[in-house]
Parts: structure tokens; sequence; C-alpha cells
């Protein structure tokens, strides 16, 4: 009988383990996503500060070029609160525990909603950015 509770315990401890191990190694995975995503999005910004830095007096009275530079400081306010979430996340302790509870007991982890909201940003930050070339806004001297 000692055996077999020997054994029956070992078996959990293993499988705990290896869930514990997983849980981290995710977190560990979209933490690395969601930065890989801000670094693309930040190259993106930098190519439209460019564009901003380049566009003359004239080029702003296009109504296409109005609209394009509305559409983008709406999207860096959108940026920029994402960003405040990412890092106000990062912040908190960690939370690969969570991943070990039952979807229907925890309400989605903050790092989750971060890797999506980011990625949602980045694929508006890429249209933004696929809007300046499509339209031509702004042409080489």
């Amino acid at each position: 009988m000692a055996d077999i509770v020997l054994g029956l315990t070992k078996s959990v401890v293993e499988g705990t383990l290896s869930k514990v191990k997983s849980a981290i190694e995710e977190e560990a995975g979209l933490k690395v996503r969601v930065q890989h995503d801000l670094v693309s999005i930040t190259g993106e910004f930098e190519m439209m500060q460019s564009f901003l830095n380049a566009v003359d007096r004239e080029q702003v009275q296009n109504n296409v070029v109005r609209t394009w530079v509305r559409q983008l400081r709406d999207l860096a306010y959108d940026v920029e609160d994402c960003i405040e979430f990412v890092i106000h996340v990062d912040n908190k302790s960690s939370t690969w525990w969570r991943r070990l509870l039952p979807s229907c007991m925890v309400a989605v982890p903050p790092l989750d909603e971060a890797v999506s909201d980011v990625k949602q940003l980045k694929a508006r930050v890429e249209d933004v950015s696929q809007r300046n070339m499509r339209y031509n806004l702004i042409s080489d001297p």
C-alpha cells in the first residue's frame, strides 16, 4: 500500500512541477513577443516621425495628409496608453501561477491582455504606415 501512495505522490508532484515550468515558460514567451512587437512599433513610429519632420506647410493643407496625420496622432495616443499598461503589468509580481488555475476561475491574465493589445496596435501601426505609402503622401523633392 505504501508503494502505491509513494508512486501516486511522485506522479502528482512530477505533473505539478511540469505544469509550473510550462506556465513560467509561457509567461516568458509572452514577454518576448510583446518586446518584439514594441521594437517593431518603435521602428514604424521613427519612420512616421521622419515623415512629419519632412512634410511642409503646403502638404499639410492636403485633406488626405491631414486625415493621415490625425490618424497617426490618435494611434500614438493609443500606443502610449498601451505602453503604460504593459509597464504596469511588468511591474506587478509575476502572474505565472494564474496559468495553473482553470480558466473558469480567473479572468484573462493581464499579460495575456497586454500581448493581445500590443498585437492589435502593431497591426494598426502597420496599416497607418502603409496608408502613407499607398497614398504617396509625401513626394521626394
